[in-house]
């Protein structure tokens, strides 16, 4: 496992970061005598600032939510939980300072975070909703299309602002300048406006139509010469930061990331892609890039950003990671000569640069597909942006299974992990490829396994992360799985008398010469699936599974075979934990043949079961399908009804269930075992249709007198391919 970056460890960071959340109060001090620097406060990883003010700043743990927000003091590190039910989804411009606003139903309050003191009570309309605060001024808004838009403050009380459109929408007001807030709406004819709002006028004082501004963003600074806010032109597919000197028509435009954090540092632009560490390729944009507008000289400082906030007195806070301190919180500003520079402030115990921050999830030394569903493949990492890939290889053939991964996408995009954003995915026990094409998956095969995987930074923050194991796949033998990967084979003989199975291809030639090829599970005592065959003298054979999609010598079972016209293998009628042999003669007597486990006499003495199943056209083993312990037969009649005769256990059934019409359809009805390899691991019946050339899947429900769900699925078992047997 690769190991922790020096000064990392992630679990005495969660848990100082969980100890302040659940009311720790004030972070330890650093200790006497400990360098003059103040030891960063520690945050949550993936937690970012919403908003700067003079004695703290407001953190969400995730920024597309309302909840799990805290104001935390700078000076000691203590948390105030806010309540995201009453406050403000990150981004909606409702904290100004060390002010926030609740903002319910039917009035709004201004907190002071710092004191807890409310400094404002604000009565609300019916339809209002709260659409910023700015200094100690809140704006209000209309839910519907009228453009209105007003403001209330102590001194003024309420008062409605001018100049905005009628049948404007979507309006937002953010902090900007002392004697100015920021302004976006979108016009009554669809177009997006970026502008300015007087404090003392209550007017629109500047407007500029932006119709590359992005609608669901408000990302826009404002400082007291400029104003600036991002673009997306879709026809170029180039994105900018758009700086108009206030007042005039110059403006200049500066290449930056789609979606940019936008702010003003003095006389100086800053922009940063949204989140560099989700990037799948690397960018200078993913940088922290502070702009001369007067010289165009360029300083870049953190190597990925997450969140940009302007304090009261003009220094940024920022995170995001700089790669040697470490990822959280800096508060950007301009030093006493004239150069920006960024200070870590806070740590959220993770690296900057592209690492592995939990131990893995991954396959133990043996995975019996038998009681698990799926085998464990799953890392942990810092990053979202990871190009991130396993491959297993089975051994003895050289199959392999690769699963691909281009960044992690995940519901509640900014959620805490606290053990990191996991990549990868359970693997459930496939390979890639079979014999129906690349395209198509095959059960994985029993047996030896080694796998690898890699991780790649997207935007290029480290080395790739690699490891490697290895482990072995189990699984009791199937009845009809010949190449030992647990899954049910469909035999099919084609015209010119080869023999092939839908997973692994061919087995060979030659089999034209018998009339009957039934799949019978282990009769022999191998451990694999055997089958038998009759040939045209009324002569059963018996052929050994090898495990490898191919059989050993044939063994001659015995004559006299042509009397039965049905016979049916792979259920366990006796209860002894080896498949059966039934078989119906030609006047209508069921005989059983219990099978032995000896290669050289495979069954004893038959045993007569019972007359009248003349009436039927087709006997089908099935396995337990039905929810007793034994092997079930499946009868269809003449009139295409299929009939369930459950077994007892002692080589005897119960009375027939009917399951229901329209199965005289199907040449061949195939008791296929768990075929879907559901959970519940039911076995399921095959039914081959002749005239479409397609099979379809009865799926098990292991229910008593609705043993399947009768409404059908395909399956690519040989689908649009003519065989003249099946079994």
């Amino acid at each position: 496992m690769p190991s922790r970056p020096a000064g990392r460890r992630l679990g005495a960071s969660v848990a100082t970061v969980l100890a302040a959340t659940l009311g720790a109060g004030v972070l330890a001090a650093p200790p006497a005598g400990a360098a003059d620097a103040p030891a960063p406060l520690r945050i949550e990883p993936q937690a970012a600032v919403v908003a700067a003010g003079s004695t703290g700043f407001l953190l969400a743990t995730n920024r597309f939510r309302g909840d799990d927000q805290y104001w935390v003091r700078y000076d000691t590190g203590e948390r105030t939980p806010i309540d995201g039910n009453q406050y403000m989804y990150p981004g909606e411009n409702l904290v100004a300072g060390d002010d926030a606003l609740l903002c319910e139903t039917i009035s709004a309050t201004v907190r002071n975070m710092s004191t807890g003191a409310t400094v404002l009570t604000v009565p609300m309309e019916i339809g209002e909703r709260c659409v910023g605060l700015v200094g100690d001024t809140v704006f209000l808004s209309a839910w519907n299309r009228t453009g209105k838009l007003r403001m209330y403050d102590a001194e003024h009380g309420s008062r409605p602002v001018t100049g905005l459109p009628a049948g404007s929408t979507e309006v937002q007001v953010r902090q900007g300048t002392a004697t100015h807030a920021l302004l976006r709406y979108r016009g009554p004819d669809g177009v997006e406006h970026r502008g300015t709002v007087d404090l003392a006028d209550a007017a629109v004082a500047e407007d500029y139509a932006a119709p590359l501004a992005p609608r669901w963003t408000f990302e826009a600074a404002l400082s007291d010469t400029r104003i600036a806010w991002n673009e997306y032109d879709p026809a170029t597919k180039k994105s900018t930061v758009v700086v108009h000197a206030r007042g005039k028509a110059e403006k200049q435009v500066v290449d930056a990331d789609e979606d940019a954090h936008v702010a003003f540092l003095g006389d100086r632009l800053v922009h940063s892609a949204l989140d560099g560490t989700q990037a799948l390729s690397p960018s200078p944009l993913n940088r922290l890039t502070v702009v001369d507008l007067k010289t165009g000289a360029t300083t870049r400082l953190l190597d990925h950003v997450r969140a940009v906030a302007t304090a009261p007195d003009g220094d940024l806070l920022v995170t995001g990671g700089q790669i040697g301190t470490g990822d959280g919180i800096f508060r950007v500003s301009v030093g006493a000569d004239g150069t920006p520079t960024a200070a870590f402030l806070a740590d959220s115990g993770y690296p900057a640069e592209f690492a592995e921050v939990s131990d893995p999830h991954l396959p133990p030394a043996t995975v019996d597909f038998d009681t698990a569903y799926s085998a464990p493949f799953e890392q942990f990492f810092n990053h979202k942006g990871v190009n991130y890939r396993y491959t297993l290889t089975h051994v003895r053939t050289g199959k392999t299974y690769t699963r691909v991964q281009k960044g992690y996408v995940g519901a509640g995009d900014d959620a805490y992990y606290p053990d990191g954003i996991p990549l990868g995915e359970s693997w459930t026990g496939t390979l890639d490829g079979n014999a129906a094409g690349p395209d198509e998956e095959m059960a994985a095969f029993n047996g030896a396994y080694t796998w690898t995987s890699v991780a790649e930074s997207g935007g290029g923050f480290g080395a790739p992360i690699g490891r490697s194991g290895s482990f072995t796949v189990t699984r009791t033998q199937k009845p009809h799985d010949f190449d030992d990967n647990g899954s049910p084979d469909l035999l099919g003989r084609d015209a010119s008398g080869v023999l092939r199975t839908h997973d692994s291809g061919s087995i060979g030639g030659g089999w034209q010469i018998y009339d009957r090829i039934e799949a019978t599970g282990n009769i022999a005592g191998t451990g694999v699936a055997d089958i038998v065959a009759r040939d045209k003298a009324g002569v059963l054979w018996l052929y050994q599974g090898d495990g490898r999609n191919g059989f050993a010598g044939r063994v001659k079972v015995g004559g006299g075979w042509q009397t039965y016209d049905q016979i049916s293998g792979g259920s366990d009628y006796t209860g002894d934990g080896r498949p059966d042999l039934v078989a119906s003669d030609k006047t209508g007597v069921l005989w059983m043949y219990k099978s032995t486990g000896n290669a050289t006499k495979p069954f004893d003495t038959r045993k007569k079961i019972g007359s009248g199943w003349g009436a039927y056209n087709q006997l089908v083993g099935t396995g337990n399908i039905a929810g007793a312990a034994h092997g079930d037969l499946l009868a269809r009649d003449k009139d295409g009804v299929l009939w369930m005769y459950l077994g007892k256990g002692d080589g005897t059934f119960t009375g027939r269930t009917r399951i229901g019409g329209g199965f005289g359809r199907y040449t061949e009805l195939v008791g296929a075992g768990d075929y879907d390899r559901d959970r519940y691991r039911r076995n399921d019946l095959l039914a081959v249709d002749p005239v479409t050339k397609t099979t379809y899947v009865f799926r098990g429900t292991g229910q008593r007198y609705t043993p399947f769900d009768l409404f059908r699925s395909t399956t690519p078992l040989f689908q649009g391919r003519s065989y003249n047997l099946l079994g």
